[in-house]
């Protein structure tokens, strides 16, 4: 109630919304050398207009933190803009620091994986002087933010008006979008996520070869096309305004079924497609096993699983998560007669202590390889990529 209450505070006044997961880098949980959340540079212009200088070296400003999900002192924070690139050296990125060392909520490794939200106060467009924060500390926080906005994921973020942003009608993801051919019946009936997935790889020239980059590639597209379709469908109806509030509300349920429905399928079809397209061809999708569990992938069937005469140590179980903190733990009953479960994320680092408490429940992380640089390093050695994992299925004799 205390989270919901805070959003609706915001979606009726005057801000500006950044949102985004925490990253391994952002946490420290990395053991990188880089202080502070991490904020676009784009995100930071519109901010803070007058620290977009390469005149003075290092240019900054002090605005004040008030940290809302935690009980934890206001900050003054820092905004700075490390332009050493204008003066001989290399660095040239803006980041906000002093958020309070591992003290903060923002900067506690275990963090690692969680929404956060930064509701920055603006007047007339001028540098922002106050940000309200807000770290998700449940999957029930998280579910109820991302019903309203849509999916956050891991290594992308959201930016734009409070009101715009939380009514869910105009998330503006900051990262640069393609542009896609989308086929005139789409405007009128949205596809199916099959539909979708195979459209694309029929009109879009991937340029990744190897299977982990090929998957992140892939879904950047998919999401992106998702978004472009889902404008064709909400951005008219929002402008034309609505005769009652049951016809917001509705509207505003319609959206966020759909992107639920789309987030839950989305990253098992692409991985589905790689394993086909790699030579893993028997697997079953959503094997019913014990207590009505459904498992995302059983291999190499869901007939082999309840075969008591198929031995155990052939058989393999791949949950898909996007994000991996909390939720990990949802997948442990899922499949009893296999001792270790594989875990496919696209988060962005855990902590020590994170991957401790998976690596002894049984749970075993399958990670994209480019995303292992964002892990500690005493656990990269430990962690599959989506190849690894591949070799190791078809390996089973």
């Amino acid at each position: 109630m205390e989270f919901s209450s805070w959003l609706s505070s915001l979606s009726g006044g005057d801000c500006s919304l950044y949102i985004k997961r925490l990253s391994a880098n952002d946490t420290g949980a990395s053991g990188g050398h880089q202080v502070g959340v991490y904020v676009p540079k784009v995100v930071m212009d519109e901010l803070f207009p007058s620290l977009n200088v390469i005149d003075v070296k290092n240019p900054s400003l002090y605005l004040k933190a008030i940290t809302k999900s935690h009980k934890f002192d206001d900050k003054q924070v820092r905004a700075i803009y490390y332009n050493n690139y204008f003066f001989g050296k290399t660095r040239n990125e803006k980041r906000i620091t002093g958020w309070g060392g591992r003290h903060s909520p923002l900067q506690n490794p275990d963090n690692t994986g969680a929404l956060a939200i930064f509701a920055f106060e603006r007047v007339n467009y001028r540098d922002s002087t106050s940000v309200q924060v807000w770290v998700c500390t449940d999957i029930k926080q998280e579910s109820f933010l991302e019903s309203q906005i849509g999916e956050v994921i891991p290594g992308e973020c959201l930016f734009g008006p409070s009101n715009d942003l939380l009514n869910g009608f105009k998330s503006l993801n900051i990262k640069k979008k393609d542009l896609y051919d989308i086929p005139s019946a789409w405007k009128i009936a949205f596809p199916s996520g099959e539909e979708l997935i195979k459209h694309l790889s029929d009109v879009y020239r991937f340029k990744a070869t190897e299977p982990d980059d090929l998957l992140i590639e892939r879904r950047d597209v998919e999401y992106s096309a998702f978004k472009k379709i889902e404008e064709f469908h909400v951005l008219d109806r929002v402008r034309d305004g609505f005769d009652s509030v049951d016809e917001f509300i509705s509207l505003a349920n319609s959206v966020s079924n759909r992107r639920k429905s789309r987030s839950g399928k989305s990253l098992e079809l692409h991985l589905e497609n790689i394993f086909i397209e790699n030579g893993v061809t028997d697997f079953t999708s959503q094997c019913v096993t014990e207590a009505n569990k459904k498992p995302d992938f059983i291999f190499p069937s869901c007939s082999s699983y309840h075969n008591k005469q198929f031995p155990r140590d052939k058989l393999r179980m791949l949950a898909v998560k996007t994000t991996c903190k909390d939720r990990w733990r949802q997948i442990l009953n899922e499949a009893d007669d296999i001792r270790i479960k594989h875990l496919f994320t696209l988060q962005e680092g855990v902590s020590v202590n994170q991957y401790s408490e998976m690596k002894q429940a049984g749970v075993r992380l399958v990670v994209p390889r480019s995303l292992h640089r964002c892990y500690p390093a005493s656990i990269r050695p430990e962690i599959l990529s989506l190849i690894d994992f591949i070799v190791e299925i078809k390996g089973i004799p």
